[in-house]
């Protein structure tokens, strides 16, 4: 499976492509969960910042809600019911793909002393951070075009619709359980 998750990062396979079943999609959850501690280790341990681990399950948790969710109901209002759980792997898979490419990333995001020089280091990690987003928009947009049958765009702008919501539901409860006046990093 973990190399349909990779196909999938290069487009090179879709959500019909995985096994069908419950058992692969509790494998591709487990290891989205995995790479979201792995990240949220990388988050904590690099700024000092961060709840603890609790915290950060407790955000891993609400955001695969959101995903299953936002994702089952878009797959009902399209009557595509049967296409849920393969489409559901795949976003969990490819998720946990994509985290694992952004793992080095985030643990090396420049702070404090670091980001003095704002020109070279700041600039150069959040250019690769945007074309992380980018590249993810486009998987996951990838993964709904195919399980929703729509075009390009609109799988492209369906993703963009879930990172949304997803941030605003991250940002919220980030508010209450994060350390600092307002709940979020300084």
């Amino acid at each position: 499976m973990i190399r349909l998750f990779f196909q999938m990062l290069f487009l090179r396979a879709g959500p019909e492509d995985m096994p069908a079943g419950q058992q692969p999609l509790l494998i591709a959850v487990g290891f989205y969960v995995v790479v979201g501690v792995l990240l949220d280790l990388a988050v904590a341990s690099d700024s000092g910042l961060g709840g603890g681990l609790g915290s950060g399950l407790m955000l891993l948790a609400a955001d695969a809600l959101v995903l299953v969710v936002y994702s089952a109901g878009l797959t009902l209002l399209r009557n595509h019911r049967e296409r849920i759980p393969q489409m559901l792997t795949a976003l969990f898979g490819a998720t946990a793909m994509l985290g694992l490419v952004a793992w080095p990333l985030v643990a090396l995001q420049p702070t404090g002393a670091e980001a003095a020089n704002i020109d070279s280091q700041l600039g150069l990690w959040s250019v690769m951070m945007i074309a992380l987003f980018a590249w993810n928009l486009v998987v996951l947009g990838q993964i709904y075009r195919r399980t929703l049958d729509f075009g390009a765009a609109i799988g492209v702008l369906t993703a963009l619709g879930y990172f949304i919501l997803s941030s605003l539901i991250y940002m919220t409860l980030a508010v209450q359980l994060l350390p600092g006046e307002t709940g979020l990093p300084t």
